[in-house]
């Protein structure tokens, strides 16, 4: 059995070009200048007054994420926008009393035309001035809005700070100290020539299956998980929404775009970014949460490699992975789900038999997007350190709020707090598992499929080996 990459994924890979990670144009927000030629999918929620007033927090925010935003030259931007958007309003307000004045006049009939006419001379140029003041707002907004848009999440109380990480879960299984050949010496196993493209053979191709399935089985029966079948792509206003890094995912080549704005990624459907689509604008009722759901599928996500770093399996850009997905009404229950989400998957890997542990990264690697992370790693033994076989995040109400996912409530709406997570990143596994000696026929997968399933497939491939 052989784990090849689809055509369509792999010409995408190798023809998409990279868009640049600052744009003229963004897709979460469009200005009434660029709407003539730019369909705008989304209108986020923003709450400028609520964000700028609690600055304290906002601040420590970014300074545990290390990004570089100037907040004083953000609350500049906005009392200019604020301006201009009070000269409109009040602008148009003059404009609406001349048009009401001049049609109380013509009822009465008691105007002079010299009264009439200046009161037309008025209206249309208020309405130039209007113009002119809207011509001018449109750079000064969508220089305010955007920056906006790049503020980070709050952190989460429970969110490390200071480049530091917090133990959640350690296995008792005692990790191999030993110094051991890579993964990629298994060449009968495996066959890696780059990120983008390896093979597996034998067992490895069949557990690569089986794993995934097995896993998505388990949150369904156990954890009464929706079973979900994503798409594969997300259009740039997903990414956005999202504060997805852009070089994170491959851009999709197209030859008849219609707009800038929408272009596609090549993301997966094992990924976050692949669940939104299914939520965006969506309104709920609050006894309809919580909503659990997953979704098995492929991965494509591309890894930073760090210097000296070199490629393998580690690296690579597809996998078959379990991505989990789940919309609670409070923050309390989004906790509560990320911990359950997480106590299925310790049982899952547990069962492997091999050392692993769970942490909470630092503030400093998370999305804007995240206010929380907990990493499930494993112990590489050729390379003498943990690697990262899944996660699972907690978004808050931060993605809902700019994809307008909405609860419907007596008194107006309010947002979902999400949590999601891949908690099974295939690849990596079976890496590691070779690493530590692991006999891949032997693992004992929790909600593995029927065995009369795997009898009918071996019993159809040997049919099939008779003809080779």
């Amino acid at each position: 059995m052989v784990h090849l990459f689809k055509s369509t994924a792999k010409y995408l890979l190798k023809n998409a070009p990279q868009l640049p990670v600052r744009r003229s144009i963004s897709a979460l927000y469009i200005t009434g200048d660029k709407a003539q030629k730019n369909y705008a999918p989304l209108q986020p929620y923003m709450d400028f007054e609520g964000t700028l007033n609690n600055l304290g927090t906002l601040e420590k925010s970014i300074k545990a994420r290390k990004l570089q935003i100037n907040l004083d030259e953000l609350k500049a931007k906005y009392v200019k926008f604020q301006s201009m958007k009070n000269q409109i309003k009040q602008t148009e307000a003059e404009r609406e009393s001349v048009s009401k004045t001049l049609k109380e006049l013509n009822k009465v009939d008691t105007a002079t035309k010299e009264e009439i006419e200046k009161l037309k001379e008025k209206g249309v140029s208020l309405r130039n001035v209007l113009k002119s003041l809207k011509t001018e707002n449109y750079p000064i907004e969508e220089d305010f809005v955007h920056s906006f848009l790049n503020l980070p999440n709050q952190l989460h109380p429970q969110c490390p700070q200071g480049n530091v990480e917090k133990l959640l879960y350690r296995s008792s299984t005692p990790r191999c100290e030993e110094q051991r050949p890579t993964h990629l010496a298994n060449k009968e196993l495996i066959r890696f020539y780059n990120n983008n493209r390896y093979y597996l053979f034998g067992t490895p191709a069949e557990f690569d299956v089986y794993s995934m399935q097995a896993l998505t089985n388990y949150y369904v029966k156990k954890g009464g998980f929706l079973q979900m079948a994503n798409p594969d792509f997300a259009r740039l206003v997903l990414l956005e929404a999202s504060a997805t890094p852009l070089e994170k995912y491959h851009l999709v080549k197209e030859e008849d775009l219609l707009s800038e704005v929408n272009r596609a990624y090549l993301t997966g459907g094992a990924t976050f970014e692949g669940f939104l689509a299914a939520f965006a604008r969506l309104l709920v009722l609050p006894k309809a949460l919580p909503i659990p759901m997953v979704a098995p599928g492929r991965s494509y996500v591309k890894v930073a490699n760090k210097e000296g770093q070199i490629d393998n399996l580690f690296t690579a850009t597809q996998t078959n992975a379990v991505q989990t997905f789940v919309a609670t009404k409070t923050a309390g229950e989004a906790e509560e789900q990320m911990h359950k989400i997480l106590n299925l998957a310790v049982d899952f890997y547990k069962e492997l038999g091999v050392h692993f542990q769970i942490i909470y990264e630092d503030a400093s690697v998370l999305t804007n997007a995240e206010c929380l992370r907990a990493s499930i790693q494993m112990y590489s033994p050729a390379e003498q350190r943990y690697i990262c076989v899944g996660n699972v995040s907690n978004y808050g109400d931060f993605v809902s709020k700019r994809i307008m996912f909405c609860i419907r409530e007596q008194k107006g709406y309010a947002f979902p707090h999400l949590v999601s997570g891949n908690v099974l990143h295939v690849t990596r596994l079976i890496a590691l598992l070779l690493e530590n000696g692991v006999n891949l026929e032997d693992c004992k997968l929790l909600g593995d499929p029927d065995s009369e399933v795997k009898a009918a497939n071996a019993a159809v491939n040997e049919f099939k080996d008779l003809f080779k």
